[in-house]
């Protein structure tokens, strides 16, 4: 047998097929946490992530698999990566926006910084649970070098930590650090996507804010 049969997979497993049913389609991340009876928590504790569970499950197509083998490190960067603020997410979220041929190449903390600080004051629930401290507090009137900085500093920074095989921040520009074939861009992008979303309003849910 491909994998494993265990009573905990196999209620995620229903758990899924009850979601998929509900929509009449592949559920993304963010709709299983949504609609499903079971925690999301439970398809990364058991599966590794989402894509993980999908792939076990046969519930990728063959070109789907491929991709999600040939980039199960990004993936499981983008999955686990830890999450003191939601920032490292809001410049993923500036790059995927870019769209499939172009969220992978490097950006700057400037061209980000707009987007960045409009995130932000755009919602109140996010301004006060990761922009209100001392020193971004300082910040809620637009500054783009410093907002710039605080994006070097931290989401930039700190998301290339010991990943350098993923990611780089050099001489002021920030990149995905990995070739990704033209046929399998926009499978990646919305695998992605589809992390980057699940973690940002899950992130903001388990801070305190419900929809």
């Amino acid at each position: 047998m491909r994998h494993k049969r265990s009573p905990r997979k196999e209620t995620i497993y229903h758990d899924y097929i009850y979601v998929k049913e509900l929509l009449g389609r592949r559920p993304t991340y963010h709709e299983v946490h949504l609609n499903g009876r079971e925690t999301s928590r439970a398809y990364r504790q058991a599966f590794g992530g989402y894509f993980s569970f999908l792939y076990d499950r046969e519930e990728l197509s063959s070109h789907e698999a491929q991709v999600y083998k040939h980039h199960l490190a990004w993936l499981q960067k983008v999955e686990k990566e830890s999450m003191t603020k939601s920032y490292k997410m809001v410049v993923l979220q500036y790059m995927l926006d870019k769209g499939p041929s172009q969220w992978y190449k490097s950006i700057t903390p400037e061209e980000v910084a707009p987007y960045f600080h409009e995130f932000y004051m755009a919602k109140e629930y996010r301004k006060r649970i990761d922009f209100s401290n001392s020193n971004t507090k300082r910040l809620w009137e637009y500054d783009e070098a410093k907002v710039a900085q605080l994006i070097a500093r931290m989401p930039m920074d700190k998301w290339m930590d010991n990943d350098k095989d993923l990611l780089l921040f050099k001489d002021g520009e920030f990149f995905i650090n990995f070739k990704i074939a033209n046929e399998d861009e926009e499978i990646l992008h919305e695998m992605t996507q589809q992390i980057c979303e699940y973690r940002l309003n899950f992130y903001f849910e388990r801070k305190g804010y419900k929809r």
